[in-house]
């Protein structure tokens, strides 16, 4: 039972810090992503995510993107008619997911599917950062704090207490079973 429990505590421990360093290394990146490169939505691997903050894809069918969804975008190399794509929309500022309604060899029109008209502007090719391969509905929010200052420091003081807490099961499990070898 020793050994068991020994090796479920090394597991935990290694898992921990694998998950912390994992963090530390993404959150390390997108700061310098974001403030040294001056890329709002960098990609790793050529993926990026974003919380989604507008209800613009949200058109009642209950398999929309919505408010809180975190979605998984991928750079692709060509981008056809119905893809749902992440775009950087220069006018407004900020990252716009909108599906694409009619595309051509000037660019993209897009619409979100809440939205009554297309957008007013042609996306071009250079504009998009990929098309959204993975909706997780509700986790934005959540995944957005995670990769937070705050939300790390969270990750790692959660971390240390499941550290702390095996190890005290482990010296309790020890102590039960000197306990008992000493009484016999």
């Amino acid at each position: 039972m020793k050994k068991v429990l020994k090796v479920i505590n090394a597991v935990i421990r290694g898992i921990l810090v694998a998950v912390c360093l994992a963090l530390c290394a993404y959150n390390i990146y997108m700061l310098i992503a974001r403030y040294a490169w001056g890329n709002q939505m960098p990609t790793v691997f050529g993926f990026a995510g974003a919380e989604v903050v507008s209800p613009s894809m949200d058109d009642g069918n209950g398999d929309d993107i919505e408010v809180g969804d975190f979605i998984v975008v991928q750079a692709q190399d060509d981008y056809v008619m119905g893809d749902v794509i992440t775009f950087y929309d220069a006018q407004r500022g900020m990252y716009v997911t909108h599906r694409i309604i009619f595309a051509d060899e000037n660019g993209y029109t897009t619409k979100g599917d809440a939205n009554p008209s297309p957008d007013p502007e042609i996306v071009q090719r250079a504009q998009v950062v990929g098309k959204v391969v993975w909706v997780i509905k509700g986790a934005g929010t959540a995944l957005d704090f995670l990769r937070s200052p705050t939300g790390l420091l969270v990750v790692i003081l959660a971390g240390a207490a499941v550290w702390v807490g095996a190890d005290v099961i482990s010296r309790i499990a020890d102590r039960q079973k000197n306990g008992t070898q000493s009484e016999d």
